[in-house]
């Protein structure tokens, strides 16, 4: 009798015992797995590579760590872009049931830690430079457009040829009327460039037409009559030399004899 009380005495106990500790456990990891999520983005390695700067024991130049703060604020600004695309979709997603909530808050969490890698951008700019926090990011949007541009640029080469391929297929099995031309449409500028361009083209009429219209003035008025007078005198220069010389001798020479006759008549009158 006693061995068979302790059979299912010991049985019980060893399943009560399992449960539990398998209870334990599910719980465990249900709550390591709501509370640490997978990263929403990549490892930021532009920051790991400025804290390591910081920290590095010999000496590194300041322009050196500026250049790291903007990769790392360029870095920033892209995950921003991606975070404001996913967003929408996210919500219309989770609303329709189609996600779960870990994702929402995989999404949530990541939205905090960008926030607190901005704010941490921010600080170390004004460290370097009192104001430079709120100017750094301007330039951080200004080079990841540019960086966007020339990779799509980049990847215009790799485009074509894809297309190529497949236009390449095409005409094996399609025949050349059935095959898409391919044309290149005319650049046509945006209405405010039109306007401006048409009253650059009025303007530039009206300017002839005045230029015209003073041009036949000058023309056709008769000239006036102390100019035609005054074109007629002779200048200094059109009299010759002998002429001029033969001029001045001869006021000399007047000159010299009115003070002889003057002189004889007192003469007279004294006699």
């Amino acid at each position: 009798m006693t061995t068979s009380l302790y059979v299912p005495l010991a049985y019980i106990t060893v399943l009560v015992t399992g449960l539990a500790i398998f209870s334990r456990v599910y719980r465990r990891r249900r709550a390591e797995r709501k509370t640490s999520f997978e990263s929403w983005f990549p490892r930021h390695h532009t920051r790991d590579t400025y804290i390591s700067l910081l920290s590095s024991s010999s000496p590194v130049p300041d322009s050196l760590i500026k250049s790291s703060l903007l990769v790392r604020a360029t870095t920033d600004v892209q995950r921003i872009w991606r975070m404001r695309d996913d967003k929408p979709a996210i919500t219309s997603l989770h609303q329709r049931g189609l996600i779960g909530d870990d994702t929402v808050s995989r999404f949530n969490q990541a939205e905090k830690e960008l926030e607190a890698e901005i704010v941490d951008v921010v600080q170390e700019a004004n460290t370097f430079r009192q104001g430079w926090g709120g100017m750094i990011f301007a330039t951080a949007t200004e080079m990841a457009l540019a960086e966007k541009t020339r990779d799509a640029v980049m990847c215009i080469p790799r485009i074509k040829a894809i297309e190529e391929k497949k236009l390449s297929i095409r005409r094996k099995y399609l025949p050349e009327d059935r095959l898409p031309k391919i044309t290149q449409p005319t650049p046509v500028p945006p209405p405010h460039v039109q306007a401006q361009i048409q009253a650059m083209a009025q303007a530039q009429a009206q300017a002839q037409a005045q230029a015209q219209s003073r041009l036949r003035q000058q023309l056709t008025s008769p000239p006036k009559v102390g100019e035609s007078s005054k074109g007629t005198s002779p200048s200094p220069s059109m009299v010759p030399s002998g002429s001029g010389s033969s001029v001045t001798n001869s006021a000399v020479g007047t000159q010299s004899n009115t003070p002889s006759k003057t002189s004889n008549k007192k003469k007279g009158k004294k006699k």
